[in-house]
């Protein structure tokens, strides 16, 4: 582990990987959910995504020791068709979850060519694209949404009835990278938002409004009453609307009010919605032709003329994907209040995180 210039941390993926599995099985969870948890997290803080990584271990950790997430539990299911499923995830591990689905949605849908599974009573889920691309490895479509704890209010209102909910699609190529699309439906997330306040930041223009609807850059409105902007305005906030729809009410699950906040009542399960979805191509077109056209509309794409001041044409997931690279080759930038606070959890733990780092 190296202090950087700019205070933050480089840290070895693998090492940072082993201690947050580490720490995860010191709470009960079983080896391999750690270690599904504990590469999610890292996955996401290797694709540049720090919203979605490490920085949110030590509430997971507060969270199972406090009981609001259940360290053992991969659901039962409600109800089965060939193609679907309906799991109640008994207040587990969100990623645990998440990712069980999309294994289920991948083998029904090698038979019956599209399949969704979808998941109720869970928590925390991190970032969707880790589940679409347990999809794209095996040559399907994957597509990933969840619903979250209340924190900006339909179009035209002041209530807090939902939040900037994200979906992930992930599309398999040959030669190209993967189609990775992992948005969340607001001007940004809360998790970013968080990350900015942490660091200092000032938010863009347009991402965040204070309690009386005002525009603002302090971030720190996100937990002082303030809201997110939806992406498009009411167009952001109708597809935020389908989210919630597949996730918490097509689901039998919470939605709205009746989710937690994933940093309030520790002891309480956030009751979060997730839904998946994984189209088989070989049930469509042959999944080598398929691949090729991907790449040559790739390449038709990134051949485009550029408007001034573009030096590149980027596909969704190509910016993620090159900085995973990077960073899983040289170490990964954490922020060093980050590695502090995993630093002293680890700690409480009776683990020596300075030293497997």
């Amino acid at each position: 582990m190296k202090l950087l210039e700019d205070g933050s941390y480089l840290v070895d993926a693998p090492r940072l990987e082993a201690l947050v599995q580490a720490m995860l099985e010191k709470v009960d969870v079983p080896a391999p959910d750690a270690a599904l948890v504990a590469g999610s997290l890292v996955s996401a803080d290797a694709r540049g995504m720090n919203s979605h990584g490490v920085l949110r271990l030590p509430v997971y950790i507060r969270r199972l020791q406090q009981g609001g997430f259940k360290p053992a539990s991969r659901g039962t299911v409600v109800k089965e068709t060939a193609a679907t499923m309906l799991i109640d995830g008994g207040e587990g591990l969100g990623a645990v979850l998440t990712s069980h689905a999309m294994d289920i949605a991948i083998e029904k849908a090698r038979t019956t060519g599209i399949a969704a599974v979808g998941i109720r009573n869970s928590n925390h889920n991190g970032e969707n694209a880790y589940y679409v691309q347990r999809a794209i490895a095996q040559d399907m479509i994957g597509i990933a949404t969840t619903n979250g704890s209340p924190i900006m209010p339909v179009w035209g209102g002041k209530t807090p009835l939902t939040g900037p909910l994200p979906i992930a699609i992930g599309v398999p190529t040959g030669e190209a990278l993967p189609i990775v699309l992992d948005a969340a439906l607001g001007m940004s997330s809360r998790g970013k938002i968080l990350y900015y306040a942490e660091k200092g930041m000032q938010l863009p223009d347009g991402w965040l409004v204070d309690a009386e609807g005002r525009p603002t850059n302090d971030p720190n409105w996100v937990k002082n009453g303030g809201w997110i902007l939806p992406i498009g305005g009411h167009k952001g906030w109708g597809l935020i609307l389908a989210c919630e729809i597949l996730s918490g009410l097509l689901t039998g699950g919470a939605f709205g009010q009746e989710l937690t906040n994933l940093y309030d009542d520790l002891d309480r399960p956030q009751r979060n919605g997730h839904f998946v979805i994984a189209i088989n191509i070989a049930a469509f077109t042959d999944v080598a032709a398929f691949k090729e056209r991907m790449d040559a509309y790739i390449a038709i794409m990134k051949a485009s003329e550029r408007a001034p001041g573009v030096d590149e044409i980027l596909m969704p997931g190509e910016i993620e994907f090159r900085k995973e690279k990077k960073q899983r080759a040289e170490g990964l930038a954490v922020s060093r209040s980050v590695i502090d606070e995993v630093v002293a959890v680890a700690r409480g733990l009776g683990l020596d995180a300075t030293a497997m780092l």
